[in-house]
């Protein structure tokens, strides 16, 4: 089985298409679709190959929207002062002629489990995001050429 379809198996969305934009960045849609708080791993890919691997340990839809602002050099990094991963994202695009990147997402579920002796509740995460990006990268890794991704 390929890995999209153990992707879609897996319960990964497919946001669709996002075109790029120059001057603005990927331009993703059916952000709605995702929950506004939850965490959660990401993939970019475009005809069969799977170029990034992200993740968010906090909202996984807030980091996507961040994307649309990916072709700017205004983003920040204190010790460079621009952020290397757009700029690896921007070099890449224009040299494969990218028109953009189709976009798959997995959401942590996140439930509630009581502590009877403490008389609390805390949140429990059906999974750590920093673990499974890894583990996907790992996965991939020697057939797709992550281009944006480590």
């Amino acid at each position: 089985m390929d890995i999209f379809k153990k992707l879609a198996n897996a319960g990964f969305k497919d946001l669709g298409f996002a075109a790029w934009e120059d001057g603005k960045g990927l331009q993703i849609n059916n952000l709605n679709l995702i929950d506004a708080n939850a965490p959660g791993v990401y993939i970019m890919h475009n005809n069969g190959v799977i170029h990034k691997i992200g993740k968010s340990s906090a909202s996984l839809r807030k980091r996507l929207s961040n994307y649309r602002f990916f072709d700017k050099d205004i983003l920040a990094c204190p010790e460079k002062g621009i952020d290397k991963s757009s700029q690896r994202q921007r070099k890449a695009v224009k040299r494969l002629s990218l028109q953009g990147l189709s976009v798959l997402a997995l959401e942590v579920e996140i439930y509630m489990k009581r502590i009877p002796e403490l008389e609390i509740e805390v949140k429990v995460a059906s999974f750590d995001p920093h673990d499974l990006e890894k583990k996907l990268i790992l996965l991939v890794k020697a057939e797709h050429k992550l281009e944006f991704g480590k």
